[in-house]
């Protein structure tokens, strides 16, 4: 059967866990186990420092200066000190400015690099106020989906897709973070070349439940926190790439509160990949429940785990806009690689 190409949409959204104690077997040739996953969490990234999202001109009495422009500085970068001092949000970055004396040192972080960038603030002649020239967001926050929790370590792996900066356009680099308890309160049907969405909210959001401490293009990994509650959650073998087949199978999804629910999809077409590609299956939405619910796929179901025969294969990864009921899926193989 043949299908149209259609434009491709990310969706974000991470899984949580279910789980019983089991034994982890780690010996190369044993049948691997991890917890299951496919609950709504709340990610947050790059939490503390501010986001360069751009330059701008100060308008100064001798006519407009943009310190930052053309210093090492650029879009995605996070700037996390001013002369040794941390910086937590945008009202401390301006005071600590204006309490500053001639040049200043910003020290910045981008992905593990961190660099000192000196810039000489210049005057706002409307505001009176020291300004270097950039614009500056706080952290990225989203909602995603869990797809695994190791036993043994609570390492987790979800998402299964790089995040892009909406501000810069740019895959986001930063690799500390925290992840959070979350729910789904309703959602977004999609519309002609429009994705739909996931709408959820963080709940304590003063309390992570475990820490990022990767993020790239296969998604978002790191520990759960040791006080975590896992007596609900379920054990399953992990199938590698040669184990997937045409046909079917199922995902796991939240759609609604935090409990994930099951939903059967079509496998259309796998790709034989050696190395680490960000789409290895082409799925198809065959479930008339989540058919009806949500007309697909939605963003905020990146992550969601892809099981056949009984064994965690993969993830949701993205949607296609203009059939949201195809979209792509990542071999768990290649998530897996980011865990310890």
């Amino acid at each position: 059967m043949k299908y149209k190409v259609y434009s491709i949409l990310l969706c974000a959204l991470l899984i949580s866990f279910f789980v019983m104690p089991v034994s982890y077997v780690t010996t190369a040739n044993a049948e691997q186990v991890v917890y299951l996953g496919g609950m709504p969490i709340g990610i947050g990234l790059a939490e503390e420092g501010l986001i360069v999202t751009g330059y701008v001109d100060v308008i100064t009495d001798e006519g407009a200066k943009c310190p930052a422009r053309g210093s090492e500085i650029s879009t995605g970068d996070v700037v996390i000190a001013i002369n040794g001092e941390p910086i937590y949000d945008a009202s401390g970055f301006a005071g600590r400015l204006q309490r500053s004396d001639g040049a200043v040192t910003l020290r910045i972080k981008r992905g593990e690099i961190e660099m000192d960038i000196s810039l000489t603030p210049v005057t706002d002649s409307l505001t009176g106020l020291k300004k270097v020239g950039l614009t500056l967001k706080n952290g990225i926050n989203g909602v995603g989906t869990m797809t695994f929790v190791l036993p043994n370590t609570l390492s987790f792996g979800a998402l299964g897709h790089g995040i892009i900066d909406a501000d810069t356009g740019k895959p986001f680099v930063c690799d500390e973070g925290s992840i959070y308890k979350c729910r789904i309160d309703g959602l977004k049907k999609p519309e002609k070349g429009t994705a739909g969405e996931l709408i959820g909210r963080f709940v304590e959001r003063d309390t992570p439940i475990g820490t990022i401490d990767i993020c790239n293009a296969y998604g978002v990994y790191g520990k759960i926190n040791d006080n975590f509650d896992d007596s609900m959650m379920s054990p399953i073998p992990v199938g590698s790439a040669k184990d997937v087949k045409t046909g079917s199978a199922v995902i796991y999804s939240t759609i609604l509160g935090d409990t994930p629910k099951e939903y059967k999809i079509e496998i259309v077409k796998t790709s034989l990949q050696k190395t680490p590609q960000e789409k290895s299956m082409l799925i198809r939405v065959v479930d008339e429940e989540l058919l009806r619910e949500t007309g697909g796929i939605l963003q905020g179901m990146s992550g969601s785990p892809i099981v056949q025969n009984g064994k965690l294969v993969g993830a949701v990864t993205h949607v296609l806009v203009n059939e949201s009921t195809l979209g792509y899926g990542l071999y768990i193989d290649w998530m897996l690689q980011n865990v310890a």
